[in-house]
């Protein structure tokens, strides 16, 4: 599935940013957020041996993103944001003094290209790398604790392609929306990430 998608969204941004070449340049520039679901597979390293838990609890987790990007022409644009995919914390079922906080986030640039299919909806394709973080603290009582060899290992952060396909629509002159699922890799603590982002933007 993930061979697929990227094969598509590269093809796409290809496609669609290949037809802005010899085009006059009119960067618009942008900002934006989003909610995201996220579904994060583990890797070798996502088991808690301090807490007995895994560092995921749930395999799928609600995220938001915020992005500032650039639209050079009609048909390609570039993008970078960060997006906080995953926060929890885990309690020792031995002692319920210690716990293991985890943060997982993502900060990415992408390059994007668009087809308008009409004057108000466009087809988006992206291809970038983000640098997934896995971000693991040892507390006692709630004070932080030097990492343990466990959380070290757990503690990973890797560049990793990313791949993401999409579709906009214009609400108005300035304000859009639009929906996107992307495909990440990961690092040792979460191989990879599969992920649905509906949000809003205002183009000045």
């Amino acid at each position: 599935m993930s061979k697929k998608l990227a094969s598509i969204a590269l093809s796409g941004a290809l496609l669609v940013s290949g037809a802005s070449f010899g085009l006059d340049c009119d960067p618009k520039f942008y900002v934006g957020g989003e909610a995201q679901y996220n579904k994060l597979k583990g890797g070798k390293y996502f088991q808690d041996t301090v807490t007995g838990k895994s560092l995921l609890r749930k395999k799928t987790s609600p995220g938001a993103g915020l992005f500032l990007g650039t639209r050079v022409t009609e048909n390609f644009g570039a993008e970078m944001g960060f997006s906080a995919l995953k926060k929890s914390h885990n309690v020792d079922k031995n002692n319920k003094d210690l716990s293991t906080d985890v943060k997982m986030n993502n900060p990415y640039v992408d390059a994007i290209g668009y087809l308008p299919v009409s004057n108000d909806v466009e087809l988006l394709a992206s291809v970038g790398v983000g640098r997934l973080s896995t971000k693991v603290e040892n507390k006692d009582k709630n004070v932080v604790q030097a990492l343990s060899n466990e959380a070290k290992q757990l503690t990973k952060s890797k560049a990793g392609v990313r791949f993401g396909l999409g579709a906009q629509y214009k609400l108005t002159e300035n304000l859009g929306a639009r929906f996107m699922v992307r495909h990440q890799k990961g690092n040792k603590t979460i191989k990879s990430v599969n992920s649905a982002g509906l949000g809003l933007f205002y183009q000045f």
